[in-house]
């Protein structure tokens, strides 16, 4: 009994507290963001008669949540609670590196979105680094994934390219909306590089 009625009177307390000096405390609200890659560069008028699957999707655990992350210093990273990717940015990512790859002509089919296609390449995709990079007054988005293509021949694969691309975009305040846009501009720099280096590499 006794702990009840002293619970009344905390909460009355508070009441109190906040009627007559006004405490109160009000948070914004959650922003949710997609990255979405520029046009690619379409390099052939008719695809090449090959197909794909990202076999594998690796991230950094540092910045495999949705939260986005900034560096503030040399050693201090931060991620904001309140703005965030709307899906697992692997997730995100893939979906945009799969679009490109189809649209520049080098593959003709995403074979895991059709079953009945022969599948001439797997992928693997390790993205190291995404962040803000807020250290300085003049903030940056910085964007870095490692290519794995294999040729698959007989039921062995075979690696036949490996290369890491990495873009560093200026922006032009740290604002989470800011930053997303210079991870897009940095992915279309680093998309489109990948498919010309994929296409003077496949044959």
């Amino acid at each position: 009994m006794k702990s009840f009625i002293r619970s009344i009177f905390l909460f009355g307390l508070l009441f109190l507290l906040n009627d007559c000096f006004g405490v109160s405390k009000t948070f914004p609200e959650k922003r949710f963001f997609l990255i979405e890659a520029g046009d690619t560069k379409q390099l052939f008028s008719v695809s090449k008669p090959k197909s794909f699957i990202v076999r594998k999707v690796f991230i950094s655990q540092r910045f495999e949540g949705k939260e986005f992350v900034y560096r503030k210093e040399n050693a201090v990273y931060e991620s904001d609670y309140y703005n965030g990717f709307f899906i697992p940015p692997a997730h995100n990512f893939k979906e945009e590196f799969v679009r490109s790859l189809l649209k520049s002509g080098n593959f003709e089919w995403d074979a895991s979105m059709h079953t009945r296609v022969n599948i001439t390449h797997f992928i693997e995709l390790n993205l190291s680094q995404m962040y803000g990079d807020f250290r300085t007054k003049e903030p940056k988005a910085v964007i870095e994934f490692e290519v794995v293509v294999y040729e698959d021949k007989d039921s062995i694969s075979t690696p036949v390219f490996r290369k890491t691309y990495k873009q560093i975009q200026s922006i032009e305040k740290k604002d989470p909306e800011a930053l997303v846009l210079g991870w897009n501009q940095g992915l279309t720099n680093a998309f489109n590089e990948l498919n010309l280096d994929l296409s003077n590499k496949l044959k």
